[in-house]
């Protein structure tokens, strides 16, 4: 079962990150905001600046784990299988891509059966083909036989605190803008905004790590206060040096939320953590 689940994680984990990535760099590369507006397909896509592309991100932790659940049942054909990053990928390209059941953007049947123009086909394979290939040699790569744990296994707990930080910054961000009465879409045009999410959830990261490592009496008051400083401090001060469309002070009381969040899941994994000491004390007793 944990083996099950730090599978999901994993799956999920790396979906969201090669879908983030892939689709910032080739939204930019083949201008998806005038792409998605021109002719027949503007009827077909939403607009790049709509709310859609702002909620997307939350949207690919659901298929992120949807993808988990699904290849669980034929991980055993492709993880620790020669080239089974490469089956796995030719699987998800065949039948999730190129031959869908429905007439898909990219597909045989939307290229066939679609008033979509050949230009959207074009444009939108490379990063579906871009972001599968990534996606399924870091899910089926080949692991190193040695004594330590993977890299993920051993940041597992500070990877999945930084994931919650970043989905908890973005729902905070939309909050703001319905009480500031701002286009929640301003943000998404702030490119220095992003850089200090990523500030922030580097911050998340290292400040948890450092947390399982160390054994300071005040460590959990210093867990509070870097985490207060990434997620609520760090974005105050930004909006107001930039004059933000979401200067408000307000964000240092709103996102005391998701720092109590964030010290509940560390309370919980703590206490997880010290129940499987305890037990595993007393059966070698």
């Amino acid at each position: 079962m944990k083996k099950n689940t730090s599978f999901i994680l994993k799956v999920t984990i790396i979906h969201v990150i090669t879908y983030i990535i892939c689709g910032i760099i080739f939204s930019k590369l083949f201008d998806y905001s005038t792409l998605f507006s021109s002719g027949t397909t503007k009827y077909f896509m939403k607009p790049v600046e709509g709310t859609s592309t702002l909620i997307g991100p939350l949207v690919q932790v659901i298929r992120g784990v949807l993808f988990g659940f699904v290849l669980l049942l034929i991980k055993d054909v492709f993880l620790e299988k020669k080239l089974g990053w490469l089956k796995l990928w030719l699987v998800i390209l065949v039948i999730g891509i190129i031959n869908t059941p429905g007439p898909a953007p990219c597909s045989i049947e939307g290229i066939v059966y679609t008033k979509l123009p050949l230009e959207l086909h074009l444009k939108g394979a490379p990063e579906v083909i871009i972001q599968t290939l990534l996606f399924s040699y870091l899910v089926a790569k080949p692991k190193k036989r040695n004594k330590s744990h993977d890299v993920f296994m051993k940041n597992k707990k500070a990877i999945i605190a930084s994931a919650l930080a970043g989905i908890m910054f973005s729902i905070s961000g939309i909050v703001l803008s319905f009480i500031l009465n701002v286009d929640v879409m301003a943000g998404t045009k702030d490119i220095g905004a992003f850089g200090v999410m990523f500030i922030a959830i580097s911050i998340v990261f290292l400040t948890t790590k450092w947390f399982y490592k160390t054994t300071s009496k005040i460590k959990w008051i210093m867990l509070m206060i870097a985490y207060y400083i990434a997620m609520a401090i760090l974005p105050t001060v930004y909006n107001h040096i930039t004059n933000s469309p979401f200067k408000s002070f307000l964000t240092l009381g709103i996102n005391i939320i998701p720092v109590l969040i964030l010290v509940a899941y560390n309370i919980y994994m703590t206490r997880s953590n010290n129940l499987k000491k305890d037990w595993k004390n007393n059966s070698e007793k």
